[in-house]
């Protein structure tokens, strides 16, 4: 039986009654039509995470497939100006009488959605720009053929839009950019599951140079994990800087002392650096580039850290993968690629270097200058990188294509927003995640080296909160190693 067939079936239903408490304990009492998808924890989820931004003065809010509108009521109570949308009309009536039931003036209900194929009267991105626009995506699986949906699920099915023009929310995102309606500085909350190909909407994003964050989530008794992404353009109020040649990127950067969130990318460095003053060699493949981050109390260590775990998501980005940073499977996953992190600040395949960090700050009086500069070997096969780099490798080799320089640019700009970016309503990543990330996208290359330092040799046992890391040699000593220390790997023999 079709969709629409069962929509049909079920709105002659007899309505069913359900009561809503908003995270402010204020109880509603709803009168809900079968087709009309009612409050459940997801809806729960998004109400809680609208509080996290407190009280509000007459911002613009849009919430899409607004169901009920008690989320857009809600909303409304904490001095939102909100428009809410849905394509069943039989939702906009039920908004609208819960609205008026509970006495909420001032508030908007329009007929309409993003789907691409749906003929609307109304565009509903006129009242915008908007501050924030919200959307508790429609994320259930499609059923089986002839299975009977209840109608929760049809509710939740209704709007799904697979196809070649994109998921929902690539759609969305096309959308907003197309009739520019957020406002800078504006974001948007997307409500998803951990499962199937929710398991790639951060990915999704990315890919179209959108930062995001995982601000809240719930974890339901049957183990699915509700999950609300913070998307957002980043660093919107800063510039990028393109540069034909320079010495280096971060000293350029560290020279001019530009605004937080600024990029400096060239075409061709002529003295690029690593650690402990290593030569980085850049070739005509290669692509280089620094931002100016905000320094916090982030050690160098976890700096270069959290940068590390940008590029391994840009990689999974441009490749249409889970990021690597969603969770322990994605990153489990994504080291089946041989790609992973070498302490304390190269990307490796296998034994062969990708790329470089390097974390470096400038003091002036009372002004911190923090940079973190990625050397990333992008394209060029064996010939082109010649016998100046012979223990390096490029993602075309990897991967066997070539990748547009402006275009990986752009998704590790998203993705290095999306560790660093800071803004008073978008709650920054734990460092307990950094660590755990870290530790993580480490382990395959500690399985299979072992650290040398003043001619001993030490396995690593440990990750320390400062980033350094904790060795053990054959004979039992254990030392800790910073980043000073003058490290070298080799492979462990397994004869």
């Amino acid at each position: 039986m079709e969709y629409s067939k069962n929509e049909i079936k079920r709105a002659n239903f007899k309505p069913k009654s359900h009561v809503w408490i908003c995270p402010l304990n204020n109880k509603y009492e709803l009168s809900i039509p079968n087709t009309v998808y009612p409050p459940r924890e997801d809806t729960n989820l998004l109400a809680e995470t609208l509080m996290t931004f407190g009280k509000v003065n007459g911002k613009k809010l849009l919430e899409i497939g607004c169901g009920t509108g008690v989320v857009s009521i809600f909303a409304k109570t904490c001095g939102w100006e909100v428009t809410g949308c849905d394509i069943n009309p039989l939702a906009i009536a039920t908004s609208r009488g819960i609205a008026e039931k509970y006495n909420i003036k001032n508030i908007e209900f329009i007929e309409g959605g993003i789907e691409p194929k749906f003929e609307q009267a109304y565009n509903l991105f006129e009242g915008g720009p908007f501050d924030l626009i919200v959307w508790n995506l429609p994320y259930l699986e499609k059923p089986k053929k002839h299975e009977l949906l209840g109608p929760l699920e049809d509710a939740s099915l209704a709007d799904i839009s697979e196809g070649e023009k994109g998921r929902l929310h690539e759609l969305l995102i096309k959308k907003i950019e197309k009739e520019k309606s957020l406002k800078k500085d504006g974001k948007v909350i997307l409500i998803h599951n951990d499962q199937g190909t929710c398991r790639r909407l951060s990915s999704d994003c990315m890919k179209l140079g959108w930062a995001s964050r995982i601000i809240n989530n719930k974890i339901l008794q049957d183990g699915e994990n509700l999950i609300a992404t913070c998307i957002w353009k980043p660093w919107e109020l800063s510039e990028k800087i393109m540069l034909d040649e320079i010495d280096s990127t971060n000293s350029y950067s560290l020279n001019k002392k530009l605004p937080i969130g600024t990029l400096v990318i060239a075409k061709k460095q002529t003295k690029g650096r690593g650690q402990r003053k290593n030569e980085w060699v850049h070739h005509s493949g290669g692509w280089c580039g620094t931002w100016t981050i905000p320094l916090g109390d982030l050690s160098p260590s976890i700096i270069q850290a959290k940068a590390g775990l940008a590029v391994l998501d840009s990689i999974a980005s441009i490749n249409s993968q889970e990021l690597p940073t969603f969770d322990s499977i994605s990153m489990a996953e994504f080291s089946i690629n041989n790609i992973f992190l070498k302490w304390p600040n190269d990307i490796l395949f296998k034994n062969k270097k990708l790329a470089g960090i390097l974390s470096e700050a400038k003091t002036q009086g009372n002004e911190t200058i923090c940079v973190v500069g990625i050397g990333f070997n992008l394209n060029g096969t064996k010939n082109e990188l010649g016998e100046n780099i012979p223990d390096a490798t490029t993602l075309e080799k990897i991967t066997n294509q070539h990748f547009e320089p402006d275009k990986w640019g752009k998704i590790l700009h998203a993705s290095i927003a999306s560790k660093f970016e800071r803004r008073n309503d978008i709650k920054m990543i734990d460092k307990s995640k950094t660590m755990r990330d870290w530790w993580l996208s480490m382990e395959e290359f500690n399985k299979t080296n072992v650290a040398i330092i003043n001619s001993m040799k030490y396995h690593v046992c440990s990750l320390k909160e400062d980033g350094s890391l904790g060795l053990i040699s054959i004979e039992g000593a254990e030392i800790i190693c910073e980043d000073s220390f003058d490290i070298s790997w080799e492979q462990k023999s397994f004869d």
